[in-house]
């Protein structure tokens, strides 16, 4: 029985917003681009905090900003050379990052207006991306479905589709979970994954999976994120000196058939801890290296200001025979179901 609150608001003219109580976590969400606008989590003291970095106000996300707290797809990450085959037909897709395609391109599903609603403990939100859009083949039918309880979000995603076509559907949420503008080297992470996906001097797969060990990769037992920041690692440098990288996840899995423990975040000071867990085959680790960009309170978010753990497909799958299949068939349904739990040590 969820015994929280879940109310409306007028977030703008365009658009309505949610917002979420549940007496352990507060959260704000709007239609536009089913953002992620708040989420405020008690530190070690019960002062709650925004763990979330954002825009200065709700109308600012009408604006370019740098895919703060979206959903993302149809296909998150970069598709090389804004295209990929497909039963021997060559798909061009809106080349938005030229000569590649980024998250969906110019008109993805975080600049797009979902329909939400509230449904029990979740609020919902739903979108019909039409044959054609971005260059992808078929009609995709999306629900994304944001679901409270005490300290933990679950985000659902599924989707259906009318003709073959790739589909990786992510959000792409930044935290710094201080809950003050900064950079996020003091927080401690650990991800549960054997191998990464290396990238090119334009962020593009090579099409390598490579094992971790005895790499700033490898971070299964832990580290602080300032100290693996530091490696010159030249995988490290081609990512603008941080991490923008896919970690492939292994592990054991927890808490049902194919629900698995991706990350955990810890920040000492605070006590906030962060707990990622996914059915998704890779998470993609953003340290928001180009990050500098206005933020709340009339600051501006620097280099490593936050990180992201985007749970997704392996990015340009379509494009590497030995990447797990990303294509989506009629008759099919897409899921993706990922937990960020919140506690306290």
């Amino acid at each position: 029985m969820f015994e929280g609150v879940i109310e409306t608001f007028n977030a703008h003219p365009r658009f309505q917003g949610f917002r979420v109580d549940t007496g352990q976590l507060r959260a704000e969400l709007i239609e536009l681009g089913g953002i992620v606008t708040r989420l405020e989590v008690p530190d070690r003291h019960g002062s709650f905090g925004n763990v979330l970095l954002g825009c200065p106000a709700i109308a600012d996300y009408l604006d370019f900003h740098p895919h703060f707290n979206c959903l993302v797809g149809r296909y998150a990450n970069r598709m090389t050379n804004a295209r990929f085959a497909l039963d021997g037909k060559v798909y061009a897709l809106d080349a938005n990052i030229p000569p590649h395609h980024l998250h969906g391109g110019r008109e993805g599903f975080g600049v797009r207006l979902w329909t939400g609603a509230i449904e029990g403990d979740a609020v919902t939100f739903r979108l019909v991306s039409p044959a054609g859009e971005g260059g992808y083949p078929g009609r995709l039918d999306v629900e994304a479905r944001y679901r409270f309880d005490a300290a933990r979000v679950v985000l659902e995603i599924a989707a259906s589709t009318d003709a073959p076509t790739p589909v990786s559907l992510t959000s792409h949420h930044y935290y710094n979970l201080s809950a003050v503008v900064g950079t996020v080297r003091d927080h401690e992470i650990a991800i549960d994954a054997d191998a990464f996906l290396p990238i090119s001097g334009q962020l593009t797969q090579l099409g390598e999976i490579r094992p971790v060990e005895g790499t700033p990769f490898d971070l299964r037992q832990g580290v602080v994120l300032g100290d693996a920041l530091a490696s010159p690692d030249a995988q490290m440098r081609l990512a603008d000196g941080g991490f923008d990288h896919t970690f492939v996840l292994a592990g054991s899995r927890v808490q049902g058939e194919r629900l698995r423990h991706a990350a955990r975040v810890r920040h000492p000071a605070s006590g906030r801890t962060l707990r990622v867990s996914t059915d998704q085959p890779g998470v993609q680790l953003y340290t928001a290296n180009t990050l500098h960009q206005a933020g709340r309170h009339g600051g501006r978010y620097p280099q490593y200001g936050g990180l992201c753990l985007e749970t997704q497909q392996f990015p340009d799958a379509p494009n590497h025979a030995n990447y797990p299949n990303a294509i989506l068939q009629p008759g099919e349904m897409f899921r993706a179901h990922t937990e960020f739990a919140f506690s306290l040590s």
